[in-house]
């Protein structure tokens, strides 16, 4: 019951983690650990509070989360990574391309 609504969560907690990717310290110019971090680490915390949707289970949530930096590292190049990043810090909206990659990735892990 609860795994259908994980695909919705990871959506929802990578959207809100791009935005917190970069956040500390100089901007990084490629993939680090840091930035890997950053990026489970923001969207397990928000993938198991409040985001719209039934909370995920931490495990269930550093699973996805972890597994969805993957996917993105290999089909987004990191000039796309910042891209995206600094569109949702604007508050732009998702281009249909990131929405559809992050899908992707979210159905991949879940």
């Amino acid at each position: 019951m609860a795994g259908k609504a994980l695909p919705g969560v990871a959506v929802a907690a990578v959207a809100a983690t791009l935005a917190l990717a970069g956040c500390g310290g100089s901007e990084p110019t490629s993939y680090t650990p840091e930035v890997e971090q950053n990026f489970v680490s923001s969207c397990v915390d928000s993938a198991t509070g409040t985001t719209g949707g039934p909370p995920a289970n931490e495990a269930d949530a550093q699973r996805i989360c972890g597994c969805m930096y993957e996917k993105l590292r290999a089909n987004m190049s990191f000039e796309e990574f910042k891209a995206a990043d600094e569109s949702l810090r604007n508050g732009d909206q998702m281009s249909p391309e990131l929405l559809s990659t992050l899908q992707d990735a979210a159905t991949a892990c879940t």
